[in-house]
């Protein structure tokens, strides 16, 4: 029964591209194991299943090319230009696999193709927004941030920033009431400040 539904080129195409889902969700979320593992399974019982009805080497050069491009948008966000690149590759290639009567449907081929496409698109969208997105910690993050002087700084003082005060230092008077900018942050936690 597992043999007969392998020489599906229908359930062949599916499993290769719920195989390499899972290869993705490893490489997104690595340490896992258990998508990664299953996904590499699932890729070569797939791979098994289209070599019975053997494919075009034409088929098979378009599939990877798609899966380059796609792997591409995931791990760098091309703007989505390698990965509707991708999405026509993986739509063409997996027309073209195999020629004969038992093809694959071009109505799955299209869809799967396509969800696989927009999947690996939202994918790298997120993963471009995270990067972007992502905060520095730590008293290295108040460089650059505007704050105002509580007392005289001259040329030591008291900086309100971010609702906190610090321990300031400025190589020129600054008056209480002043805004200020933080140049660097020093040893113990001492600000170096200039007027703004």
């Amino acid at each position: 029964m597992v043999g007969a539904a392998l020489s599906d080129p229908n359930i062949a195409f599916l499993l290769l591209i719920l195989g390499a889902l899972g290869v993705y969700w490893e490489v997104h979320a690595p340490g896992m194991v258990l998508p990664g593992l299953l996904g590499v399974l699932l890729i070569c019982t797939g791979a098994y299943g289209i070599y019975q009805d053997s494919p075009t080497w034409y088929g098979l050069t378009l599939l990877v090319l798609a899966i380059i491009l796609l792997t591409i948008e995931l791990r760098y966000y091309t703007h989505m230009i390698s990965g509707l690149a991708g999405t026509v590759l993986l739509v063409i290639g997996a027309l073209m696999l195999i020629q004969g009567p038992r093809r694959i449907t071009p109505g799955l081929a299209i869809s799967i193709s396509i969800a696989f496409g927009i999947l690996t698109i939202f994918l790298g969208v997120i993963g471009m927004r995270a990067r972007k997105n992502k905060q520095m910690t730590g008293v290295q993050t108040l460089v650059g941030e505007v704050g105002v002087s509580r007392t005289e700084i001259n040329p030591e003082g008291t900086v309100l920033v971010r609702g906190e005060y610090w321990r300031a230092r400025s190589d020129h008077p600054i008056p209480a009431g002043q805004r200020v900018t933080i140049r660097r942050v020093e040893e113990n936690l001492l600000i170096y400040v200039e007027a703004v």
